[in-house]
């Protein structure tokens, strides 16, 4: 294999939904793209999520419409794009005496939820009789709910839509090598050069989209970021069977919500998640037994007492690792969305991609594509 083997017009580092979608943007440019994980694509915090192709309803109490709008844009597009992999379903959300939030807060957050999602959206929300809800959802306590409302929201395969990504990436000439292990990176002057094992990859253009491990690549080559990243790890516990017909939105103690979902393509149900900032590095975050235990607890508030799901009934968890962005001169300044951090030297550029969720991979990787200058 020559030199010119080696040469790309733009260097990927992580075959995450963001590295994926930004090698296809790019591909279909017509650029020459490498991405490179440490893993398997995809197999990061992308097939550790919720697996919602969502806008985000609880974004709205934090008024953060802009997000919200964007992710809902890219929904509609998914949908249209990946229709085998990417359907809208029903949510429903009881709201009981108990509940933190009053019915009228939750019916005006799910009607600016249709409001945002833009004209061609179809699936309007609203309220659910209470005889129709309890004859569907005969696994949860009746008594003390007020209102029941309902909307709509996506579900995917999150691995397997971020496979597809890199699959159409593929298709467009984008080359992908996985369980690698990037030795150094030298940013000279005439560009990125990346060892890997004998080979040296070179290319003007580097983007770092690693994700969660984005502050550890930083670190690790020495890398300039205006970046960081809080990491906030969310816990998924699964349990055999349908719990609920449809997927659910409820709200835990403290203002916290979590979801049941179920998976009938699977034959299981999927709960979760939690909020937990970790302070090791990512490949120390673990399943810990309180967080299976808050999820138990919270589940089971809202179940009958013969539907109660025990400790030995859970068959699995995953965890997966959210990059909060947090400006380096405030750490608390928190952030949902994403930060684009460009630094050029000459005519090379450095791109780190700081934050991003999987819904809005799209919109993400268009705004690199448009960042990233051809030469």
């Amino acid at each position: 294999m020559g030199d010119r083997d080696l040469t790309y017009d733009v260097i990927v580092l992580g075959a995450g939904i963001n590295g994926c979608g930004i090698a296809l943007s790019l591909s279909e440019q017509g650029r020459r793209v490498l991405v490179l994980d440490k893993g398997v694509i995809g197999g990061g915090t992308s097939s550790k999520s919720s697996r919602l192709i969502h806008g985000g309803l609880r974004y709205l109490e934090t008024m953060r419409f802009g997000l919200v709008r964007e992710a809902l844009q890219d929904r509609l597009e998914l949908l249209r794009r990946y229709p085998e992999l990417v359907g809208m379903r029903p949510f429903f959300l009881p709201i009981y005496k108990t509940s933190p939030r009053p019915a009228w807060m939750l019916w005006v957050g799910v009607k600016l939820y249709d409001v945002l999602a833009g004209w061609q959206n179809k699936y309007r929300s609203g309220f659910v009789k209470r005889a129709v809800f309890e004859k569907t959802f005969g696994a949860l306590k009746q008594d003390g709910i007020v209102k029941v409302l309902k909307y709509y929201d996506g579900k995917t395969n999150d691995w397997a839509l971020t496979r597809r990504v890199a699959d159409d990436a593929k298709g467009l000439g984008g080359v992908f090598f996985e369980d690698v292990d990037v030795a150094d990176i030298r940013w000279l002057e005439t560009g990125f050069e990346v060892q890997v094992g004998d080979a040296v990859y070179r290319s003007q253009q580097l983007v770092n989209a690693t994700g969660p491990w984005i502050d550890e690549v930083v670190t690790r080559y020495d890398l300039p970021a205006r970046f960081q990243i809080r990491k906030i790890s969310g816990i998924h516990i699964f349990i055999d069977g349908l719990l609920t017909p449809e997927p659910m939105f409820l709200q835990a103690h403290g203002k916290r919500i979590f979801f049941i979902i179920p998976e009938p393509e699977n034959g299981q149900t999927m709960i979760g998640t939690t909020e937990r900032e970790e302070g090791v590095g990512i490949d120390d975050v673990w399943v810990h037994d309180e967080d299976v235990d808050y999820l138990l607890r919270e589940v089971n508030a809202y179940l009958k007492p013969d539907r109660q799901i025990r400790r030995e009934d859970v068959m699995d968890a995953s965890v997966g690792v959210r990059p909060l962005v947090a400006n380096k001169e405030d750490p608390t300044d928190l952030s949902r969305e994403y930060e684009l951090d460009l630094h050029t030297r000459g005519e090379t550029q450095l791109l780190n991609v700081f934050g991003g969720k999987l819904t809005t991979y799209l919109s993400l990787s268009r705004h690199v594509a448009k960042i990233l200058h051809v030469k």
